[in-house]
C-alpha cells in the first residue's frame, strides 16, 4: 500500500489534518505526520485550539532521511498560520521540491498551496493548475499559476492535488485514495462512513 507523508504545524487547519490523515488510513496507507517549527516539542496547537501530536516532532527526525524515494505522496494542509510556516521554511519548500522533481504526488489543501507557490518559486520546477482557499487565490494567481474554475473543489493536475478548503477536505482525501489505488479502493473506503453522494 501506498505510503504518506503528512506535515503539520501551529496553525495548522485540524480538519485538513485529521481528514487525509483518516481517510488515507482507512484505505491501507501507511502514514507518518512531522511536525514544523512546532513551539510546543510534543504538539501543534490548530487553528480551533485542538492540539495534535505528530508521529514526529520535526522533519529532520523523519526516517529516513530521502523521504521522497520512501513516501508515496507529501500532504500539506492548510491553516493560514500553518501554511506560512510551510512556505517560509527551506526544508518544506526543498522537499515539496524534491517530490516533485522525483515524480511523486504531492497534495495541498486550501492556504497550503501557498507552500506548493513558494517552492516553486524557490527551487524552479513546471507551475500548473491549482486552486486554494479563496483568501489566497491572488496570491496563487500573482505567482503565475493557472487557477481552476470556482466551481472546482478539488482540482488534480499531473501528480498535483489540490483543493479548497475544510468543507472539501473528504473529498480531497478520497481523491488521493482514487488517484493512488484506483476508484474501486475509493468506493470501498466511502461506502462505510456514508460519504454523501453530492461529495
Amino acid at each position: 500500500m501506498p505510503k504518506a507523508l503528512i506535515l503539520i504545524a501551529d496553525g495548522t487547519e485540524e480538519i485538513e489534518f485529521v481528514t487525509p490523515y483518516d481517510v488515507l488510513t482507512r484505505a491501507g496507507f501507511e502514514i507518518t505526520s512531522a511536525g514544523i517549527k512546532l513551539g510546543n516539542e510534543r504538539h501543534a496547537h490548530c487553528t480551533r485550539n485542538v492540539r495534535i501530536v505528530p508521529d514526529h516532532p520535526t522533519l529532520q527526525s523523519v526516517p529516513p532521511q530521502s523521504a521522497h524515494e520512501f513516501y508515496d505522496i507529501l500532504i500539506l494542509p492548510g491553516g493560514g498560520p500553518g501554511a506560512k510556516t510551510f512556505a517560509t521554511y527551506d526544508p518544506v519548500l526543498d522537499l515539496i521540491s524534491t517530490f516533485r522533481k522525483a515524480g511523486k504526488w504531492v497534495g495541498a489543501i486550501c492556504a497550503g498551496t501557498t507552500a506548493l507557490v513558494a517552492s516553486q518559486k524557490k527551487n524552479g520546477g513546471d507551475k500548473g493548475t491549482v486552486t486554494s482557499h479563496p483568501s489566497v487565490e491572488k496570491e496563487v494567481k500573482e505567482a503565475g499559476w493557472d487557477y481552476g474554475d470556482q466551481g472546482e473543489r478539488v482540482v488534480v493536475d499531473g501528480k498535483v492535488i489540490t483543493s479548497r478548503g475544510p468543507g472539501t477536505a473528504m473529498l480531497f482525501a478520497l481523491t488521493i485514495v482514487e488517484k493512488l489505488c484506483g476508484k474501486e479502493k475509493r468506493d470501498e473506503v466511502a461506502g462505510p462512513m456514508i460519504v454523501a453522494e453530492a461529495l
